[in-house]
């Protein structure tokens, strides 16, 4: 971008990329943030927490405002059987009403409940109503290298109107502006308001080399950040819940028992129930009873035995860099 924005900002995630970014910014090694915003669906690992508050500490010590931000308990509001256009969508997977497997399109967990707060606290920093469109924001993202794929501008001009809308129904795109300008007010041109950057990608960290920066440079490392009940985990994580955190796991599990016909979940632009089933295992079976077991357990319970431990073998690799050959 050209020029000094008029606020600098990372949307924080609370993993380790973008704790970088901020320790980064707090040591002078980037430029400073006008501010660290975090979106809590107050569903984070107490590790992630613990995390936050030392954060927050070194933040506030180099004079860099962090502003935490909620639209409240995202389990509670997964737990609701009144179906609302507030209802969040979590990224479960699906039996559909013919046996077959899918997944929930376009789920809105992550909008609802983080980008769309971090955004309006953004214009709420950019002052008065109305400033933000009269303002040019930098928003640094914590990808690394490895999640280049991910970079994606915003879409948001300053007259208040997407670069594209997606119709509620289908997959069909409205294209709002175009070469001749903006189809719904007298905007001339697309003109972003909010420029993401990607600092972590400028500098060709990877995570390797993130998570590295950390104990050189006198840092904890943080814990990756993810809520504790997402279907999106793997079964290492929801593995480790259920062996050190089983308050949480039973909680993920009584999730995963409530929502199985749909609870108040609608897919957008349908009024009708939903169809199907959903499950929080990607194995289509109640999280309760999957199958969390390690490859290396699994073949010992099959009765087949290897000369070394996988997991031994690894867990030495990992602590003294020492190998077996």
């Amino acid at each position: 971008m050209t020029g000094d924005p008029t606020l600098r900002v990372l949307s924080l995630g609370g993993g380790t990329q973008s704790c970088a970014l901020a320790l980064k910014s707090a040591a002078g090694e980037l430029p400073r943030l006008d501010a660290v915003i975090f979106a809590d669906t107050q569903g984070e690992m107490p590790e992630t927490y613990r995390y936050l508050d030392y954060l927050s500490g070194v933040l506030d010590e180099a004079g860099i405002p962090f502003y935490r931000v909620t639209a409240g308990s995202l389990e509670e509001a997964l737990l609701s059987e009144v179906p609302t256009s507030s209802n969040p969508t979590p990224p479960v997977h699906v039996k559909n009403p013919d046996g077959s497997k899918g997944r929930v399109g376009h789920y809105r967990c992550s909008y609802d409940y983080k980008r769309s707060l971090v955004e309006r606290q953004i214009k709420q920093l950019c002052g008065g109503r109305g400033a933000w469109k009269r303002s040019t924001v930098e928003q640094w993202i914590g990808f690394s290298k490895d999640e280049a794929k991910r970079m994606k501008q915003s879409e948001a001009c300053r007259c208040g109107h997407p670069r594209v809308i997606r119709k509620k129904r289908g997959q069909e795109y409205e294209q709002v502006h175009t070469a001749e300008g903006c189809s719904r007010c007298k905007c001339s041109k697309f003109d972003p308001w909010l420029i993401n950057r990607w600092p972590l990608i400028e500098l060709d960290y990877d995570r390797a080399d993130t998570i590295g920066w950390f104990g050189a440079n006198g840092h904890p490392t943080p814990p990756r950040s993810a809520c504790w009940f997402c279907p999106n985990s793997s079964d290492d994580r929801w593995r480790d819940l259920r062996d050190n955190h089983p308050d949480l796991w039973e909680r993920a599990c009584a999730l995963d028992d409530a929502n199985r016909t749909g609870g108040g979940f609608r897919p957008a632009g349908v009024t009708a129930k939903f169809a199907g089933e959903m499950y929080w295992h990607a194995t289509l079976v109640s999280l309760r009873s999957a199958d969390l077991r390690t490859r290396t357990e699994r073949e010992h319970d099959a009765g087949i035995f290897s000369l070394f431990d996988d997991a031994e073998i690894e867990s030495r690799c990992d602590e003294s860099g020492a190998c077996f050959t």
